[in-house]
């Protein structure tokens, strides 16, 4: 009896506990650091509702994991813990500077901003041949299908105990570039990468977004909502656009063996966006200033604007740049990356040198069916040599494959 009395005395107390650690913070006055996505729930995968602009300070109502639930104009949205004044910025961290860009504002609701999109699309198209339309928020996996994939794979890893073992470094580069504008630019670079028609397999596409949503928060930059498009051609390539946009080509999937592979596919695209590689070039100087009104102006649907052709170019920068060979030392720290963000999630990390060797046996097989950009890649030695020099900071990890949730999910 007095064990049976200890126990539930201790049970007590581990709840209490557990009810002060996720409430700490509640109540608090904290201030926003960078223009913050007010969502329906505490994750990616849920619906985005406001926008909330830097330096606007809210009272935190709840806390869960790195999400805060906030008080916003009467509305109650959560927030990533990283757009919070108790987020800590990264040591060498590049900024973007708020002045380049104008005020950040949130007067654009996300039904304005799909619509203002969509018209900007449909001129951009009118000049650009062949080019298939995307869902501009992506698409709608449900959240109760994520939730189901995130508690399998966490009873199968200890993500937990990862996560605080293997800790982040902090290479995100902040930037001051808003919603609005970072995602028209993602959407219609994503929209010219679309040479084929998007695979449209319900199975496939709740599959990828919730293996990469998975790894999402795994990464410096959780708050991303990453959107993913299969193109339904042989050609093999995989391109990583402003606002988290990605296309991947069926080609490219079909190299793929396990969940592991495709999971060191999306980490190394989420690697490249994440640590800033060619954002900070998508914009000179020259058409910045001037695009400012083509921004401006995205939710008019009829006619154009004079600052069209900026927006266009900057368009057409953004492109080049995501579809671009990378320079080696950024091809290296992605592959950093990558490895990072696999350990964390509990994936095999031989997925990584997996998936270089399947592309480097298909390249010297079949040179043509790889994108022209592609093919001027780093040497994929260089990258293995520097890759395993990492491993060595993982000689006791063992992560999982999941091959009989890779051969259901990925149904082509």
């Amino acid at each position: 009896m007095k064990k049976a009395r200890l126990k539930r005395t201790a049970l007590l107390i581990i709840g209490m506990l557990f009810v002060f650690l996720a409430t700490v913070g509640a109540g608090k006055s904290m201030k926003i650091t960078r223009e913050a996505k007010g969502r329906e729930g505490p994750g990616i995968y849920y619906k985005l509702m406001v926008l909330i602009p830097k330096d606007t300070t809210v009272e935190v109502i709840e806390v869960k994991d790195s999400w805060h639930k906030v008080k916003y104009k009467k509305k109650e949205v959560w927030v990533s813990g990283n757009t919070l004044d108790q987020a800590k910025a990264s040591s060498g961290a590049a900024m973007f500077k708020s002045s380049d860009f104008g005020d950040v504002t949130a007067s654009a609701s996300p039904a304005v901003l799909t619509a203002a999109i969509k018209g900007f699309w449909t001129r951009y198209a009118r000049s650009t041949a062949e080019l298939y339309e995307l869902p501009v928020e992506g698409y709608d996996v449900p959240v109760s299908v994520y939730e189901r994939f995130q508690g399998e794979r966490s009873k199968a890893v200890s993500r937990d105990k990862l996560m605080k073992k293997y800790k982040l470094k902090g290479s995100d580069k902040k930037h001051e570039i808003p919603y609005e504008r970072e995602h028209s630019i993602g959407y219609a670079c994503a929209s010219k990468a679309a040479l084929a028609a998007p695979m449209e397999n319900e199975k496939l596409v709740n599959y990828i977004h919730s293996v990469a949503w998975y790894l999402a928060e795994a990464t410096e930059r959780y708050d991303i909502r990453y959107k993913l498009y299969v193109i339904d051609t042989d050609t093999i390539n995989a391109i990583s656009c402003p606002g988290g946009y990605m296309v991947l080509t069926r080609g490219l999937l079909e190299l793929l063996s396990d969940e592991a592979e495709l999971a060191a596919l999306l980490a190394h695209e989420m690697a490249h966006v994440i640590a800033g590689h060619g954002m900070l070039e998508v914009m000179d100087n020259k058409v910045r200033i001037k695009a400012d009104s083509a921004f401006d102006s995205l939710d008019k649907q009829v006619g154009s604007t004079g600052a069209e052709a900026d927006l266009l170019a900057i368009t057409d920068r953004a492109m080049s740049i995501a579809t671009a060979p990378k320079l080696d030392e950024y091809e290296f720290e992605a592959d950093e990356l990558a490895l990072k963000y696999l350990a964390r999630s509990g994936y095999d990390l031989g997925g990584l040198t997996r998936l270089l060797d399947k592309l480097k046996a298909e390249h010297d097989k079949n040179t043509d069916i790889f994108d022209l950009n592609y093919r001027n890649h780093p040497d994929v030695g260089k990258r293995m040599e520097n890759i395993g020099k990492q491993m060595r900071q993982y000689r006791k990890y063992e992560g999982q494959r999941f091959e009989s949730a890779f051969r259901d999910g990925l149904a082509l």
